[in-house]
Protein backbone atom coordinates (compact mmCIF):
# COMPACT_ATOMS: atom_id res chain seq x y z
CA UNK A 1 0.00 0.00 0.00
CA UNK A 2 1.04 3.60 -0.72
CA UNK A 3 0.77 6.21 1.91
CA UNK A 4 -2.05 8.72 1.45
CA UNK A 5 0.40 11.55 0.75
CA UNK A 6 2.30 9.74 -1.95
CA UNK A 7 1.46 10.93 -5.52
CA UNK A 8 0.77 8.29 -8.09
CA UNK A 9 3.49 8.06 -10.76
CA UNK A 10 2.44 9.43 -14.24
CA UNK A 11 2.07 6.91 -16.98
CA UNK A 12 4.12 7.38 -20.23
CA UNK A 13 0.96 8.35 -22.10
CA UNK A 14 0.10 11.07 -19.59
CA UNK A 15 3.68 12.39 -19.82
CA UNK A 16 3.50 12.74 -23.63
CA UNK A 17 0.16 14.52 -23.50
CA UNK A 18 1.48 17.11 -21.09
CA UNK A 19 4.80 17.81 -22.86
CA UNK A 20 3.99 17.72 -26.62
CA UNK A 21 1.43 19.23 -29.11
CA UNK A 22 -0.19 22.63 -29.69
CA UNK A 23 -3.45 23.96 -28.56
CA UNK A 24 -6.07 25.17 -31.06
CA UNK A 25 -5.39 28.81 -30.12
CA UNK A 26 -1.67 28.39 -30.77
CA UNK A 27 -2.36 26.87 -34.18
CA UNK A 28 -4.69 29.74 -35.07
CA UNK A 29 -2.07 32.31 -34.05
CA UNK A 30 0.55 30.58 -36.21
CA UNK A 31 -1.82 30.56 -39.19
CA UNK A 32 -2.57 34.26 -38.80
CA UNK A 33 1.14 35.16 -38.58
CA UNK A 34 1.96 33.04 -41.62
CA UNK A 35 -0.88 34.66 -43.58
CA UNK A 36 0.42 38.15 -42.75
CA UNK A 37 4.00 37.26 -43.69
CA UNK A 38 2.87 35.60 -46.91
CA UNK A 39 0.75 38.63 -47.80
CA UNK A 40 3.65 41.00 -47.25
CA UNK A 41 6.00 38.85 -49.35
CA UNK A 42 3.48 38.54 -52.20
CA UNK A 43 2.87 42.31 -52.16
CA UNK A 44 6.61 43.02 -52.26
CA UNK A 45 7.05 40.63 -55.17
CA UNK A 46 4.15 42.26 -57.04
CA UNK A 47 5.57 45.77 -56.47
CA UNK A 48 9.01 44.64 -57.60
CA UNK A 49 7.49 43.09 -60.71
CA UNK A 50 5.57 46.29 -61.52
CA UNK A 51 8.64 48.46 -61.01
CA UNK A 52 10.70 46.09 -63.11
CA UNK A 53 8.11 46.29 -65.89
CA UNK A 54 8.13 50.08 -65.74
CA UNK A 55 11.91 50.23 -65.81
CA UNK A 56 12.05 47.78 -68.71
CA UNK A 57 9.59 49.96 -70.62
CA UNK A 58 11.87 52.95 -70.11
CA UNK A 59 14.92 50.94 -71.16
CA UNK A 60 13.10 49.87 -74.34
CA UNK A 61 12.12 53.48 -75.05
CA UNK A 62 15.71 54.64 -74.71
CA UNK A 63 17.13 51.77 -76.75
CA UNK A 64 14.75 52.25 -79.67
CA UNK A 65 15.24 56.02 -79.62
CA UNK A 66 19.03 55.74 -79.36
CA UNK A 67 19.23 53.47 -82.39
CA UNK A 68 17.25 55.94 -84.50
CA UNK A 69 19.25 58.95 -83.29
CA UNK A 70 22.55 57.16 -83.98
CA UNK A 71 21.41 56.30 -87.50
CA UNK A 72 20.48 59.93 -88.15
CA UNK A 73 23.94 61.06 -87.03
CA UNK A 74 25.64 58.54 -89.30
CA UNK A 75 23.47 59.54 -92.27
CA UNK A 76 23.94 63.29 -91.89
CA UNK A 77 27.74 62.91 -91.78
CA UNK A 78 27.57 61.58 -95.37
CA UNK A 79 25.32 64.36 -96.68
CA UNK A 80 26.89 66.07 -99.71
CA UNK A 81 29.31 63.31 -100.69
CA UNK A 82 30.20 63.09 -103.53
CA UNK A 83 29.46 66.78 -104.08
CA UNK A 84 29.09 68.59 -107.39
CA UNK A 85 32.37 70.50 -106.97
CA UNK A 86 34.17 67.16 -107.25
CA UNK A 87 33.07 66.95 -110.89
CA UNK A 88 34.89 69.18 -113.37
CA UNK A 89 31.87 69.60 -115.60
CA UNK A 90 29.73 71.03 -112.79
CA UNK A 91 32.07 72.82 -110.40
CA UNK A 92 31.43 76.19 -112.05
CA UNK A 93 27.65 75.76 -111.85
CA UNK A 94 27.53 74.89 -108.14
CA UNK A 95 27.65 78.39 -106.72
CA UNK A 96 25.14 78.82 -103.85
CA UNK A 97 22.43 81.29 -104.78
CA UNK A 98 22.68 80.56 -108.49
CA UNK A 99 22.23 76.78 -108.86
CA UNK A 100 19.51 76.17 -111.41
CA UNK A 101 16.27 74.81 -109.99
CA UNK A 102 15.13 73.53 -113.38
CA UNK A 103 16.40 70.49 -115.25
CA UNK A 104 18.99 70.03 -116.53
CA UNK A 105 20.86 71.02 -113.40
CA UNK A 106 23.54 69.61 -111.07
CA UNK A 107 20.59 68.90 -108.77
CA UNK A 108 19.14 66.32 -111.13
CA UNK A 109 22.34 64.32 -111.72
CA UNK A 110 22.11 60.90 -110.06
CA UNK A 111 25.86 60.82 -109.37
CA UNK A 112 25.91 64.17 -107.54
CA UNK A 113 24.89 64.60 -103.91
CA UNK A 114 23.54 68.08 -103.23
CA UNK A 115 23.89 67.70 -99.46
CA UNK A 116 21.14 69.42 -97.51
CA UNK A 117 18.06 69.77 -99.69
CA UNK A 118 15.38 70.84 -97.22
CA UNK A 119 15.53 71.56 -93.49
CA UNK A 120 12.57 72.41 -91.25
CA UNK A 121 11.66 71.73 -87.62
CA UNK A 122 9.74 68.60 -88.66
CA UNK A 123 11.60 67.39 -91.77
CA UNK A 124 15.15 67.01 -93.05
CA UNK A 125 15.96 65.92 -96.61
CA UNK A 126 19.49 65.42 -97.90
CA UNK A 127 21.52 63.53 -100.48
CA UNK A 128 24.68 61.50 -100.01
CA UNK A 129 26.28 58.09 -100.36
CA UNK A 130 25.09 56.96 -96.93
CA UNK A 131 25.84 53.26 -97.54
CA UNK A 132 29.30 53.57 -99.08
CA UNK A 133 28.10 51.62 -102.12
CA UNK A 134 28.94 54.25 -104.73
CA UNK A 135 25.30 55.27 -105.19
CA UNK A 136 23.87 58.61 -104.13
CA UNK A 137 20.77 58.21 -101.98
CA UNK A 138 17.98 60.65 -101.27
CA UNK A 139 17.29 60.41 -97.52
CA UNK A 140 14.20 61.83 -95.82
CA UNK A 141 13.40 62.16 -92.13
CA UNK A 142 9.96 63.54 -91.33
CA UNK A 143 7.52 63.73 -88.43
CA UNK A 144 3.88 62.72 -88.90
CA UNK A 145 1.09 63.23 -86.35
CA UNK A 146 -1.07 60.59 -84.67
CA UNK A 147 -3.28 60.49 -87.78
CA UNK A 148 -0.34 60.05 -90.16
CA UNK A 149 -0.47 63.60 -91.53
CA UNK A 150 2.52 65.55 -92.77
CA UNK A 151 3.00 68.31 -91.87
CA UNK A 152 1.80 67.22 -88.41
CA UNK A 153 -1.39 69.10 -87.58
CA UNK A 154 -3.60 67.14 -85.15
CA UNK A 155 -2.10 65.57 -82.01
CA UNK A 156 0.83 63.53 -80.80
CA UNK A 157 2.19 60.95 -79.97
CA UNK A 158 3.81 61.38 -83.38
CA UNK A 159 6.03 59.18 -85.50
CA UNK A 160 9.44 59.93 -87.00
CA UNK A 161 9.77 58.22 -90.38
CA UNK A 162 12.87 57.53 -92.48
CA UNK A 163 13.12 56.96 -96.24
CA UNK A 164 16.19 56.04 -98.27
CA UNK A 165 16.09 55.67 -102.04
CA UNK A 166 18.79 55.87 -104.71
CA UNK A 167 18.49 59.02 -106.83
CA UNK A 168 16.58 58.58 -110.06
CA UNK A 169 19.08 57.66 -112.82
CA UNK A 170 17.08 59.59 -115.45
CA UNK A 171 19.09 62.74 -114.49
CA UNK A 172 15.98 64.87 -114.76
CA UNK A 173 14.34 64.53 -111.30
CA UNK A 174 14.79 67.42 -108.87
CA UNK A 175 15.74 66.68 -105.22
CA UNK A 176 12.30 67.21 -103.67
CA UNK A 177 10.68 65.11 -106.39
CA UNK A 178 12.80 62.01 -105.76
CA UNK A 179 10.94 58.81 -104.88
CA UNK A 180 10.43 57.96 -101.21
CA UNK A 181 9.83 54.74 -99.29
CA UNK A 182 9.30 55.27 -95.56
CA UNK A 183 10.31 51.87 -94.25
CA UNK A 184 11.64 52.80 -90.80
CA UNK A 185 9.96 54.67 -87.98
CA UNK A 186 10.23 55.68 -84.33
CA UNK A 187 6.93 55.91 -82.44
CA UNK A 188 5.69 57.66 -79.28
CA UNK A 189 7.32 61.06 -79.96
CA UNK A 190 5.58 63.98 -78.24
CA UNK A 191 7.70 67.02 -79.16
CA UNK A 192 6.61 68.70 -82.39
CA UNK A 193 7.48 72.37 -81.90
CA UNK A 194 7.63 74.81 -84.80
CA UNK A 195 9.11 77.92 -83.14
CA UNK A 196 8.54 81.43 -84.40
CA UNK A 197 11.58 83.14 -85.91
CA UNK A 198 14.15 83.84 -83.20
CA UNK A 199 12.55 81.44 -80.68
CA UNK A 200 14.05 78.17 -79.47
CA UNK A 201 10.74 76.37 -78.93
CA UNK A 202 6.99 76.81 -79.30
CA UNK A 203 3.77 75.73 -81.05
CA UNK A 204 3.93 72.00 -80.31
CA UNK A 205 0.87 69.80 -80.84
CA UNK A 206 -1.25 68.66 -77.90
CA UNK A 207 -0.71 65.15 -76.52
CA UNK A 208 -3.84 63.10 -77.15
CA UNK A 209 -5.94 61.59 -74.35
CA UNK A 210 -6.15 61.79 -70.57
CA UNK A 211 -4.01 60.36 -67.78
CA UNK A 212 -4.53 56.83 -66.47
CA UNK A 213 -4.74 58.09 -62.89
CA UNK A 214 -6.83 60.69 -61.00
CA UNK A 215 -9.87 59.14 -62.69
CA UNK A 216 -8.66 60.56 -66.00
CA UNK A 217 -9.40 64.10 -64.85
CA UNK A 218 -6.11 65.45 -66.26
CA UNK A 219 -5.25 65.68 -69.93
CA UNK A 220 -1.96 64.16 -70.99
CA UNK A 221 -0.89 67.60 -72.16
CA UNK A 222 -1.56 69.15 -68.73
CA UNK A 223 0.40 66.46 -66.88
CA UNK A 224 3.24 65.34 -69.14
CA UNK A 225 3.75 68.75 -70.77
CA UNK A 226 3.53 70.78 -67.57
CA UNK A 227 7.02 71.86 -68.61
CA UNK A 228 6.01 73.08 -72.04
CA UNK A 229 9.35 72.34 -73.69
CA UNK A 230 8.46 68.65 -73.42
CA UNK A 231 6.02 69.06 -76.31
CA UNK A 232 7.10 72.45 -77.73
CA UNK A 233 10.76 71.69 -78.40
CA UNK A 234 11.39 71.15 -82.12
CA UNK A 235 12.42 67.77 -83.43
CA UNK A 236 15.11 69.36 -85.66
CA UNK A 237 17.16 72.50 -84.98
CA UNK A 238 19.90 73.89 -87.24
CA UNK A 239 23.05 75.78 -86.25
CA UNK A 240 25.62 77.65 -88.33
CA UNK A 241 29.41 77.55 -88.12
CA UNK A 242 29.32 80.16 -85.35
CA UNK A 243 26.91 78.16 -83.20
CA UNK A 244 23.96 80.45 -83.94
CA UNK A 245 20.46 79.07 -84.34
CA UNK A 246 19.30 79.24 -87.98
CA UNK A 247 15.66 80.12 -88.66
CA UNK A 248 13.84 77.40 -90.55
CA UNK A 249 12.65 76.22 -93.04
CA UNK A 250 15.36 76.36 -95.71
CA UNK A 251 15.02 74.80 -99.17
CA UNK A 252 17.57 74.33 -101.93
CA UNK A 253 14.79 75.14 -104.39
CA UNK A 254 14.84 78.70 -103.07
CA UNK A 255 17.88 80.57 -104.46
CA UNK A 256 18.15 82.75 -101.34
CA UNK A 257 18.21 79.65 -99.10
CA UNK A 258 20.98 77.95 -101.07
CA UNK A 259 23.59 80.11 -99.31
CA UNK A 260 22.45 78.65 -95.95
CA UNK A 261 22.65 75.07 -97.21
CA UNK A 262 26.00 75.22 -99.05
CA UNK A 263 29.26 76.96 -98.22
CA UNK A 264 30.49 79.64 -100.62
CA UNK A 265 34.15 80.27 -101.40
CA UNK A 266 33.14 83.73 -102.61
CA UNK A 267 31.55 84.59 -99.25
CA UNK A 268 33.25 82.48 -96.54
CA UNK A 269 31.68 84.45 -93.67
CA UNK A 270 28.12 83.74 -94.85
CA UNK A 271 26.07 81.90 -92.23
CA UNK A 272 25.67 78.28 -93.36
CA UNK A 273 24.14 75.29 -91.61
CA UNK A 274 26.95 73.14 -90.19
CA UNK A 275 25.08 70.95 -87.70
CA UNK A 276 21.56 69.67 -87.15
CA UNK A 277 20.33 68.71 -83.71
CA UNK A 278 17.75 65.96 -83.30
CA UNK A 279 15.80 66.08 -80.02
CA UNK A 280 13.38 63.26 -79.25
CA UNK A 281 11.02 63.34 -76.26
CA UNK A 282 9.35 59.94 -75.88
CA UNK A 283 6.24 58.94 -73.89
CA UNK A 284 5.55 55.25 -73.29
CA UNK A 285 2.41 53.65 -74.69
CA UNK A 286 -0.82 54.24 -72.79
CA UNK A 287 -1.83 50.63 -73.47
CA UNK A 288 1.22 48.57 -72.55
CA UNK A 289 3.82 51.00 -71.26
CA UNK A 290 2.39 52.46 -68.05
CA UNK A 291 3.26 51.77 -64.40
CA UNK A 292 0.59 49.42 -63.02
CA UNK A 293 1.12 50.80 -59.53
CA UNK A 294 0.44 54.49 -60.21
CA UNK A 295 -0.70 54.69 -63.84
CA UNK A 296 2.19 57.00 -64.86
CA UNK A 297 3.77 56.48 -68.28
CA UNK A 298 7.60 56.58 -68.37
CA UNK A 299 9.26 59.35 -70.39
CA UNK A 300 12.70 59.66 -71.97
CA UNK A 301 14.64 62.37 -73.81
CA UNK A 302 17.36 61.67 -76.36
CA UNK A 303 19.53 64.17 -78.21
CA UNK A 304 21.83 63.73 -81.17
CA UNK A 305 23.81 66.21 -83.25
CA UNK A 306 25.03 65.57 -86.77
CA UNK A 307 27.75 67.75 -88.27
CA UNK A 308 27.60 68.57 -91.98
CA UNK A 309 31.07 67.90 -93.35
CA UNK A 310 30.51 68.06 -97.10
CA UNK A 311 28.28 71.08 -97.83
CA UNK A 312 30.81 72.83 -100.04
Amino acid sequence: MRSPGHNAQQSPADSCNSEFGFSLIELMIVCVVLSIVTGVVVKCIALASQRGRSEQTKVDLIQEGREFVDEFERDIHQAGYPGCRMFNGYSATCLPGSISTAAPSPMTQSTIAMGLVYVSNTEVVFEGDVNGDGLVESVWYRLVDSSGNYPPSTTCPCTLQRSEQAKNPNNSTLPLSQATSFSQELNNIVNSGVPAAGSVYGNGLAIAGNTLFANGSLTNTAYYAAVITFKDYPLFSAYDQYGNLVSLPKSIMNLADQTYLMESAQNPTQSVIKSIRLTVNLLASGTTGYDLNNGVRPVATLVGSGRINNNF
